[in-house]
């Protein structure tokens, strides 16, 4: 999917180095649970070439690489927690330095969003933010998301260990902007 300068799309063992290099950023692996950083290149393209596509297969997760236009990825976006009794699943965003910024962000944001609601038939989306990362929770409302709780010491940072309050935010398609 693309909104013609942003694009989502399904990983391949070429995005490795920004996998790789998104799973040693500091700030990424502060605020995203779960981020183990590669050891190399290859345990990368080990990763991408299993883990995603065995996610996808088993309806747990939906995952894509963030590149602008046609260029090479820049980011990584996931829908996971797919649960579909509830039609809900949780998204998650993050991108290398050179592409943080409100435009890419929420360009990737809503895109995986829209794939959510069009291609699997979600009627919900959650995310979760650190409660100081607000660079974060601004992409979020940008788009529509509406805050919709606290969670105290929900996730524990995969950089430090130390936990960090969340705010838990909900979207609906309707309210997607």
């Amino acid at each position: 999917m693309t909104d013609g300068q942003v694009t989502i799309r399904h990983p391949v063992v070429g995005d490795a180095a920004t996998v790789l290099a998104g799973t040693r950023d500091p700030l990424v692996r502060e605020f995203m649970q779960g981020v183990i950083p590669h050891q190399d290149l290859a345990s990368a393209e080990r990763w991408i070439a299993t883990v995603p596509p065995l996610l996808w297969a088993e309806g747990r997760a939906a995952y894509f690489s963030v590149a602008l236009e046609d260029g090479p990825a820049v980011g990584w976006a996931e829908l996971v927690d797919l649960r579909p009794a509830e039609a809900a699943a949780e998204a998650a965003v993050w991108l290398l330095p050179r592409a943080r910024s409100l435009k890419v962000a929420s360009a990737a944001l809503r895109l995986i969003c829209r794939f959510g609601f069009e291609q699997l038939e979600l009627s919900r989306i959650d995310a979760y933010a650190a409660a100081e990362n607000m660079p974060v929770q601004v992409v979020g409302a940008y788009i529509g998301f509406r805050r919709a709780g606290y969670r105290s010491e929900l996730f524990r940072s995969s950089r430090t260990h130390r936990l960090h309050d969340a705010v838990y935010a909900t979207l609906t398609p309707e309210d997607l902007c």
